[in-house]
């Protein structure tokens, strides 16, 4: 067992090694980005919820020093609850495509709906998609066009601001860890010929490999894991470019990683498929890597081990591999170029990891759940209601709990054995819970049978925080031409149809 610990460490040591000498080469800065064509460009925009950055995006858009006739603004409002179509409308320069769907569509819809409607548009070269949270520099398309004579799929390096132009102890350690990732990891696999997951807040694809790819799914990072790899597969590299930046606000970090053990079942279940790519291949291979943690318990194990007892690694073969480990890290930092601060920041970081741990312990969960019970009156208020979900084939008839927690929307579900789940967040509207528990129902390929999530239904705003209620939109037999049918979320009938979802390609 000691062995198998100490070789699943050592070959993520390996990588650190080669990681530290690709950085120890200086790279040289491209100060001309001459191209014999100037490509032509569609900038894809996404903003959903309150969008207070998206016409500062689309002003530095405009702003751009790329010839304007050679790239084209899409704006896509998906449930924007403060920016209408009516913000762009005498605007010519940014074409908008509202969604006023009865929740968000999401990231995937929206950019299939960009794709598939310029499908056969032939002197199209690529997409920008940018979320709207982003900000750029004047110089970012004529960057991305450099850029896409080197690489078909790649990332901007986002840098993280403060809006208030301070950082927080802990915004500091954020910012410097995913510096820290971007600079001693990313880069040299990008330099090495390496795929890296691709980050779907910012990224520019080339219009020829979408249309043979044809699918967009970025429901979250593990999804974004599984596109890369399929972008692997047909030995294409996401490559992270250091010489093109995005700006971000801090206050919007979100530093996501797959848990480990679901890297590893990626691991066991991709490596030993057929149509496995180089690149894919050692992909999976990367994914497998241990955290900072695992990297600590991966070498002192073996390092006690071996001293104390005889074993088929020496103590000797041990320690020597931990310190060129440790040798080519401090190396590999020292060319990143820190601030001393910056060094102090990025030390504390496995403290953060420990805290954030310790604070989502389930134990530590409960106990400020119970304190939070016991020291705050709630207002809570509570509805059950029938229910229908289905499989395709049959349909079975459960209960709903709708709960109103301080204004605050959640929903346990009741199966027919008793069994209890409850969505996990509080939600500002009803629809919000009942989106969450579709998604996780969908999971088990279950569908909802509520009116909330048929076709036909259409959401009643009175002003009210939950909004459940709505009208009826189907055309059935016998139905009086312009009577409005109020209906509620929970309502089912034999015509409910699931909602449509937006072809793609």
């Amino acid at each position: 067992m000691t062995e198998i610990l100490y070789i699943y460490i050592t070959i993520f040591a390996l990588y650190f090694v080669v990681y530290a000498c690709v950085l120890s080469v200086s790279s040289r800065k491209i100060r001309d980005k001459y191209t014999p064509k100037d490509a032509n460009i569609c900038v894809v925009v996404y903003s959903t919820g309150k969008s207070n950055t998206l016409e500062n995006l689309i002003k530095q858009l405009k702003a751009q020093n790329y010839p304007k006739e050679n790239y084209t603004i899409y704006a896509i409002l998906d449930k924007c609850e403060n920016i209408s179509e009516v913000t762009f409308q005498s605007d010519l320069k940014v074409n908008t495509v509202v969604v006023n769907n009865i929740e968000p569509i999401g990231k995937s819809q929206a950019y299939s709906i960009i794709a598939e409607k310029l499908y056969n548009i032939e002197n199209l070269d690529a997409y920008v998609f940018l979320d709207s949270k982003n900000y750029i520099d004047s110089d970012f398309l004529t960057n991305v066009n450099y850029y896409l004579t080197k690489y078909d799929v790649f990332n901007p390096t986002v840098t993280y601001l403060s809006d208030d132009g301070e950082l927080s102890f802990c915004q500091n350690i954020k910012m410097v860890y995913s510096k820290f990732i971007n600079r001693f990891i990313s880069i040299p696999r990008t330099r090495l010929g390496l795929t890296n997951i691709l980050k779907t807040d910012s990224f520019v694809i080339k219009k020829s490999l979408l249309n043979k790819i044809a699918v967009f799914d970025f429901r979250n990072i593990v999804s974004e894991m599984e596109y890369t790899l399929k972008l692997a597969k047909e030995e294409v590299q996401v490559a992270v470019v250091e010489d093109l930046n995005v700006y971000e606000s801090i206050e919007k970090f979100d530093f996501r990683i797959p848990s480990l053990s679901k890297r590893l079942g990626m691991f066991f279940t991709g490596i030993a498929q057929q149509n496995q790519s180089l690149i894919s291949r050692e992909l999976l291979l990367s994914q497998a890597a241990p955290n900072w943690l695992m990297f600590t318990i991966g070498f002192l194990i073996p390092l006690v081990h071996t001293h104390n007892f005889p074993a088929a690694i020496s103590y000797s073969t041990v320690l020597i591999t931990f310190v060129i480990f440790l040798i080519a890290f401090f190396v590999g930092l020292l060319k990143m170029k820190f601030y001393p601060q910056e060094y102090l920041y990025l030390f504390s970081y496995p403290l953060l990891s420990i805290a954030r741990l310790g604070y989502n312990f389930p134990l530590c969960r409960s106990i400020r759940n119970i304190f939070d019970k016991t020291t705050r009156v709630h207002n809570i208020e509570k509805m059950v209601t029938s229910a229908i979900i289905t499989d395709g084939t049959r349909e079975i008839q459960t209960k709903l709990e709708l709960i109103s927690d301080d204004g605050l929307a959640k929903i346990t579900f009741i199966n027919p054995n008793g069994k209890r789940y409850t969505t996990k967040n509080n939600h500002l509207r009803m629809i919000d819970a009942f989106r969450e528990l579709s998604a996780k129902l969908k999971d088990y390929g279950m569908v909802l049978k509520i009116c909330q999530n048929c076709r036909h239904f259409e959401t009643l705003v009175d002003g009210s925080t939950n909004m459940v209620k709505g009208t009826c939109k189907c055309n059935f037999e016998g139905r009086t031409p312009g009577d409005i049918i109020p209906t509620l979320a929970w309502n089912t009938c034999p015509k409910f149809e699931e909602q449509n979802v937006i072809s793609l390609f």
